[in-house]
């Protein structure tokens, strides 16, 4: 799995107790996270980067539903 997914993960915290609500809550502060890093950039290039590796990795949490709940769940 990618590096950046796992600072994620490791970086995510949440109140829910539901594993669908803590997935729900976790594509949530993936984009959340990208658009704090797309905001704080001043040259449109930089922004267009990020843009595209949120779009990229918000597909990738998609498809890979399970093993992102998997990896929420079993994070130390």
């Amino acid at each position: 799995m990618d590096q950046i997914i796992l600072d994620i993960i490791k970086s995510f915290e949440t109140k829910s107790t539901s594993m669908n609500f803590k997935y729900n809550d976790f594509l949530a502060h993936v984009y959340k996270t990208f658009g704090n890093e797309i905001n704080s950039c001043k040259v449109e290039k930089i922004k267009n980067k990020y843009k595209k590796m949120r779009l990229s990795i918000l597909k990738y949490i998609v498809e890979n539903e399970k093993e992102i709940i998997y990896k929420i769940y079993n994070r130390k």
